[in-house]
């Protein structure tokens, strides 16, 4: 099963704390769960129709988060982005902590019944392209 999200890949944050007299909130930003509401939507529209969430183990085959190229960049590193199907990206936001966390999270429920049930991920990059998207593969395990 193969999904493609369009829109630049955001990280997702930690909660935030509000404290009111005695009480403490734990809260996301608002634009942290429109973020993911956005990706469930276009994973929901994606799905075919009487899709059913795996509810056993899952295997991620691919994961690609693309960013946009920056505005600095030459022609000539333009087009080598373009032949080489993207060039890695080794600034913020982190893999693993804040871009997997957000889609995983959006995923859930709606994929899967739980992310826990991801039991491998392969050929996971973070790279500049052309067409800011996230694209991931996966499919469960036998």
């Amino acid at each position: 099963m193969k999904f493609i999200i369009l829109g630049v890949p955001k990280s997702k944050q930690s909660f935030r704390y509000a404290v009111a007299g005695k009480f403490v909130r734990k809260y996301q930003p608002i634009e942290v769960e429109k973020e993911e509401g956005n990706i469930r939507s276009q994973i929901i529209n994606q799905l075919p129709k009487d899709f059913q969430p795996f509810s056993g183990g899952i295997r991620i085959s691919r994961c690609w988060f693309v960013f946009p190229p920056l505005k600095s960049w030459s022609k000539k590193k333009l087009e080598a982005a373009e032949l080489l199907g993207g060039l890695f990206k080794t600034t913020a936001p982190d893999l693993a902590d804040n871009l997997m966390k957000g889609l995983m999270d959006a995923m859930q429920g709606v994929v899967f019944i739980n992310d826990s049930q991801i039991c491998a991920i392969d050929n996971v990059k973070k790279i500049y392209g052309l067409k800011p998207l996230i694209e991931i593969e996966l499919e469960p395990l036998s």
